[in-house]
């Protein structure tokens, strides 16, 4: 009977290492109910500079200008990055580590959320919050909104990914989180890039990680990360 409690005890230290220390895992244990804070700062910060007083009196005497319309965008932007932060936070407990607003080198960009898997698995995410109902396809190499080319829309996404892809040294998988003109359950690839719509995101990078085959341990690129992507707006690492 001792021998039996013995080895039940030893399994159960065996699946803890396995779980959150083993080969692939971060070097700490998840936080349960952690959160990814600081998602949409820059984009906020950008709105509060566009805003001067002069812009704000004019927009409360009803006067249209650029600025404002700008801010408005940038505004935008920041809610679906909240938006995307909080599907992504449930993988949190499951070992994934995130870094949101993160600055690039030598660059006024920056990577809206980054995710690496417990398995080493890479991945910028780009929410994009697209106003609309009009049909997102892929015609002739062209990204089209209906029938606008929208294609320029996701170079930055792409620079972003290479870049940390430079930086990290492994590759790197673009995801475009859609917040508006795709239904869920439907998909895109244009110029590898993955377009999804946001609420499909989770699964989509949980499936992507069970594909993975790790070259370099998750808690590696965790370090590199912090080290080569500084903060924006302040360390948003959440793991």
């Amino acid at each position: 009977m001792k021998g039996t409690a013995v080895l039940l005890v030893a399994g159960v230290a065996a699946y803890w290492w396995w779980r959150y220390r083993g080969p692939g895992r971060s070097s700490s244990t998840p936080s349960r109910g952690a959160r990814i804070t600081g998602a949409g700062a820059s984009a906020d910060a950008h709105a509060r500079e566009l805003r001067t007083p002069l812009v704000r009196l004019a927009t409360a005497a009803g006067i249209p200008t650029r600025a404002e319309a700008r801010a408005k965008r940038f505004k935008t932007g920041a809610v679906g990055e909240r938006y995307v932060a909080k599907l992504l936070e449930p993988l949190i407990g499951e070992g994934w580590v995130f870094f949101a607003d993160c600055a690039l080198p030598r660059s006024k960009a920056n990577v809206d959320i980054l995710a690496i898997s417990p398995r080493g698995l890479v991945l910028v995410v780009d929410p994009k919050k697209w106003w609309g109902r009009l049909r997102l396809t892929v015609r002739n190499n062209r990204l089209m909104h209906g029938d606008k080319d929208v294609s320029g829309r996701l170079r930055g996404l792409d620079y972003e990914a290479r870049t940390v892809s430079s930086l990290l040294r492994v590759p790197v998988v673009p995801v475009a989180a859609m917040v508006g003109p795709m239904k869920p359950g439907t998909a895109l690839r244009f110029r590898g890039i993955r377009l999804v719509p946001a609420d499909d995101v989770p699964e989509l990078l949980r499936a992507l990680d069970r594909k993975h085959r790790p070259t370099v341990p998750a808690a590696q690129l965790v370090d590199a990360a912090r080290r080569l992507l500084p903060p924006k707006t302040g360390r948003k690492t959440v793991r």
